[in-house]
């Protein structure tokens, strides 16, 4: 009697994950229909037509702790919270920065942070160490982004100490800017550390970083429809046993990230 008591309990432990992974409230049983712009590595791009990238790997290792399959659904960056709103995904992974905007409409679950840093050519040519060093140098940044307002700041510095000029080269995108670099029209670009580390992965023999993290405060997170609690509860616990685990800590490895992008 007490032998088939152990089997029966032992039996159900064994199916109560698969169970509660068929009462989660999926657009498919079974299957977390995610959905990401593949434009933003090192969290989503297409290597050979296929998706690759942080959140991939994450989403993979969050869905083999919730029993179900993941089911990937690409589109355009601005159209992921209203599929998540109109009921076509149950999550969005997709290197989304949280704001107080989106968290009136979106639950999130936080799982990385992120800052700016300084780019510069492989070797340091011109030896900027940090923000203090830019006076005197060119630095290019993209046309209309914070990144911009924060070059105008510190050029305006750079003035009021009587300090020499700091060069504002405002382009098109960060990618153009960092070809600037590579060619040697400017010296330093501002960028965030996840652009830093794709930059450096992409041409290592080209670019560096240099000087500390700052303005890291910035927090990237799951997105969830605010009328599915149970399913934010399910993903939150799943996230807590990949960290614990070390998968966070080795994704943020494997994609050049800082260290201190960890929560």
């Amino acid at each position: 009697m007490f032998r088939a008591l152990t089997l029966l309990l032992a039996l159900i432990s064994l199916l109560a994950p698969a169970s509660r992974a068929q009462t989660l409230p999926l657009i498919d049983a079974g299957k977390l229909t995610w959905g990401a712009s593949v434009t933003f590595p090192p969290f989503e791009s297409l290597a050979d037509g296929k998706p690759v990238g942080f959140d991939v790997d994450m989403v993979d290792a969050l869905t083999a702790k919730m029993k179900v399959q993941p089911s990937m659904t690409t589109m355009e960056f601005k159209g992921l919270i209203p599929a998540l709103l109109g009921g076509r995904i149950d999550a969005i992974v997709s290197g989304m920065y949280i704001n107080p905007e989106r968290s009136q409409v979106v639950d999130f679950i936080p799982y990385l942070r992120v800052g700016n840093q300084l780019l510069v050519a492989k070797g340091n040519p011109a030896h900027i160490t940090s923000v203090d060093d830019l006076c005197g140098h060119r630095i290019v940044v993209p046309v209309g982004t914070v990144y911009e307002k924060e070059a105008q700041a510190h050029a305006a510095d750079c003035q009021t100490a009587g300090k020499p000029a700091l060069t504002i080269m405002s382009l098109t995108s960060t990618a153009v800017g960092a070809l600037s670099i590579k060619e040697g029209r400017a010296d330093v670009l501002i960028a965030s550390t996840p652009t830093d580390a794709a930059l450096i992965k992409e041409s290592p023999e080209a670019f560096e970083t240099t000087g500390p993290i700052f303005e890291n405060n910035t927090l990237l997170g799951i997105g969830i429809n605010k009328d599915k609690p149970a399913l934010k509860e399910a993903l939150d616990a799943a996230f807590k046993a990949i960290v614990a685990d070390g998968v966070i800590a080795d994704l943020i490895k494997k994609y050049g990230l800082p260290a201190d992008s960890a929560l």
